[in-house]
């Protein structure tokens, strides 16, 4: 098949989140059976075209010198156009913002499948005073999307009510080889992991929680790994609250680094409002450690009590509770650390690949019957 994917994040973006991960890592494993192109949007000083991994990377749009939303409003403003003007079998369109669809099914008669990665029009809605969420659910009975990947099945039961008849095929992110770690150790802190916006990622949760727990002593050491437009603030009010000594930011992590963190860790925290699926917490079960979470949507389904804890969304009394249990309870730790990296042997991308593959299979078929 000749396969165009638009995914408006790039792999090679300083400021990528995890979307682009998944994107690479299963189209990667089919480009030898597949002509494989990927549409990302353009970002500061990144090449025209790249081959990356068997597949073709184009980077459409521009961006403008102090307006930072130029990159991703020219890309969507280019990409129709791009997709009419390639060769192409099927077309995977990525979840983008700020309403989700990019209306491709209006540029191509090929058959369209949305792929559910972002999912934040209620947040959009409430921060921007916008219609982010309204406007999504009128576009794809008017657009004509019938073909959904997601992740969990709360996402699944939303595009089956919003879409009557649609096709939903849950198929959750992955995990590689290299995040399977050996011998995990004890651990020496506890580890958050993530881009540091404050609302999305709960990080006033996080340092109210630690505010309550400084008065244990010895303090719970913290690493704050991650950057973001709210680091700044998060600094100075760190400093503020008197938490210098037990919080620590290391900056943004990839690789090697990530890798040893996450050995070095005792458990993972992860204080969240909303995700999508939770790839953190994912690299961290594959690494032998248990996650402390918020109980909120999608998230749920990948955690369990089995190789984790979760607290009600906003208690932060029990929040800090339970991260105090963890912490003085190492064996506790390695029993949930074992659990976690045996269930997360369930999402390898190779896995991962052949389901997806499946589904472009049986989309591309139809289409062809018709």
């Amino acid at each position: 098949m000749r396969i165009i994917h638009t995914d408006t994040d790039d792999l090679g973006n300083p400021l990528r989140g995890g979307q682009p991960v998944r994107t690479y890592e299963v189209n990667s494993r089919l480009a030898a059976d597949h002509e494989i192109r990927v549409l990302t949007a353009t970002y500061p000083r990144c090449s025209r075209r790249v081959a990356r991994g068997g597949l073709e990377y184009r980077r459409l749009g521009f961006g403008v010198p102090f307006l930072g939303l130029s990159y991703h409003m020219s890309y969507l403003a280019a990409l129709g156009r791009a997709v009419r003007g390639l060769p192409h079998d099927l077309v995977v369109e990525e979840f983008t913002p700020p309403v989700g669809f990019c209306l491709l099914p209006l540029w191509t008669r090929k058959p369209v499948i949305s792929i559910v990665q972002w999912f934040f029009f209620r947040d959009w809605e409430k921060r921007y005073r916008l219609p982010f969420e309204r406007l999504m659910r009128a576009i794809p009975k008017r657009v004509g999307y019938q073909d959904f990947i997601v992740q969990t099945d709360a996402m699944g039961g939303y595009f089956r009510e919003l879409v009557p008849g649609a096709r939903v095929w849950k198929i959750p992110c992955g995990i590689g080889d290299e995040a399977f770690l050996d011998a995990p150790q004890e651990g020496r802190y506890v580890l958050f992991v993530g881009r540091l916006d404050v609302h999305h990622k709960g990080l006033d949760y996080l340092l109210e929680a630690w505010t309550r727990l400084s008065a244990d002593s010895p303090a719970i050491p913290l690493r704050i790994a991650g950057a973001g437009p709210a680091e700044t603030a998060l600094r100075a009010e760190v400093e503020k609250r008197g938490l210098a000594d037990s919080i620590r930011f290391v900056g943004r992590i990839e690789g090697r680094q990530k890798a040893r963190l996450l050995q070095e860790c005792r458990f993972l925290i992860m204080p969240s409002r909303q995700e999508t699926f939770g790839m953190v917490a994912l690299e961290a079960m594959a690494a032998g450690k248990p996650v402390l979470a918020f109980d909120i949507d999608h998230l749920n389904e990948l955690l369990s009590p089995k190789w984790g804890a979760l607290v009600r969304l906003g208690d932060i009394e029990d929040l800090a509770a339970e991260a105090s249990r963890l912490w003085r309870d190492s064996a506790r730790c390695r029993v949930l650390g074992a659990a976690g990296r045996e269930a997360a042997r369930r999402y390898r991308w190779c896995e991962i690949a052949r389901a997806q593959e499946a589904v472009y299979r049986e989309v591309h078929a139809r289409a062809r019957e018709r």
